[in-house]
């Protein structure tokens, strides 16, 4: 997986460095006969937008509690921003979370329920009650009584609270549940201002369509298994690879290196694929046009994460029920 190379040098505040703002190794949990993970492996380096993307009940939020020193793993190693997830109080006021079912003092106000967030978690500075009340749209609910909002406020209210004193690390755990379409554009929109403050955020989601908007990098997991790991090019496909289909194969071949692109091959439904990243895609067709190669379909080969998802999935259960076959 791609790593982001932030330096080693100390971090503000005197934290000692870290190689990645989390890491999974191995990482195995049961429950009796029943494992829910199964040997994950996970690396989130510094800056990402990192989902861990699955069908409900795919063990996401196993992991990530696991992950968070929150639930005990069987066996394996985490560490979170450098730290054993066994000793997570080392790293207070520097990791903020949220899980699908918030936890608020239902009978005290908003304001309360954030100042004892902020009291518990080891805020000193960063962002303050009144900044991430406006981040998450909950502005003018100082006093409102947290029993009396509705689902999707309380989300943003969790959220709230996970995002005050600007902690490095921020995890979500489906962070889109519950949200109107209106309230969903926001939350993207959050998203990408924490990442663009420099945050690293960990979000597990299966609402692919919509995070593909604010992802970085992503890991599939199915069953337990962490079945693959990558930056989001690497799932949509790389930006200058195209899909051809001519009358003449050859003819793309000379076409294309004439304005130094490079002829990957034929893919399963016959298409041929080109890779150009320098290249204008209209130098590019105009080069096939001219090398006589019969150009009948031309597009980038783009795809989008749900359709990558449901790819990969697909070709996970067939080898395993080819392998029980055998």
């Amino acid at each position: 997986m791609e790593q982001v190379d932030r330096g080693n040098s100390a971090l503000p505040g005197g934290h000692p460095p870290y190689e990645a703002a989390l890491a999974v190794r191995g990482l195995v949990k049961r429950y009796g006969q029943t494992v829910a993970v199964n040997g994950a492996d996970l690396t989130v380096g510094r800056g990402q937008v990192y989902g861990l993307l699955g069908p409900n009940g795919s063990g996401k939020t196993t992991t990530l509690s696991c992950a968070l020193g929150l639930l005990k793993a069987t066996s394996g190693t985490c560490t979170v921003l450098g730290v054993p997830a066994h000793k997570l109080h080392r790293t207070k006021g520097r990791v903020g979370c949220v899980f699908d079912v918030p936890a608020l003092l239902r009978g005290h106000s908003v304001a309360q329920n954030l100042k004892y967030q902020s009291k518990l978690r080891g805020h000193r500075g960063g962002r303050g009650l009144d900044e991430a009340l406006h981040r998450v749209g909950l502005d003018g609910f100082q006093k409102r009584r947290a029993g009396g909002l509705s689902l999707g406020q309380e989300k943003r209210l969790a959220i709230a609270g996970a995002i005050m004193g600007s902690p490095e690390l921020v995890v979500l755990d489906e962070p889109l549940s519950g949200l109107d379409p209106m309230g969903v554009r926001g939350m993207l929109a959050l998203l990408t201002e924490l990442k663009d403050d420099g945050q690293t955020l960990i979000v597990s989601s299966h609402r692919l369509h919509e995070m593909q908007e604010v992802l970085t990098h992503a890991a599939v997991i199915l069953d337990g298994e962490v079945i693959r790991e990558a930056a989001l090019d690497d799932y949509l496909g790389r930006p200058g690879t195209y899909e051809i289909r001519a009358q003449d194969p050859e003819a793309v071949k000379r076409g294309a290196g004439v304005v130094g692109a490079s002829l990957l091959g034929v893919g399963p439904d016959g298409l041929l694929r080109v890779e150009a990243p320098h290249v204008n895609p209209g130098a590019l067709a105009a080069a096939l046009v001219e090398s006589g190669s019969g150009l009948i379909h031309f597009t980038e080969a783009r795809m989008g994460l749900q359709a990558s998802f449901e790819a990969i999935v697909e070709e996970r259960l067939s080898a395993k029920k080819a392998g029980g076959a055998a």
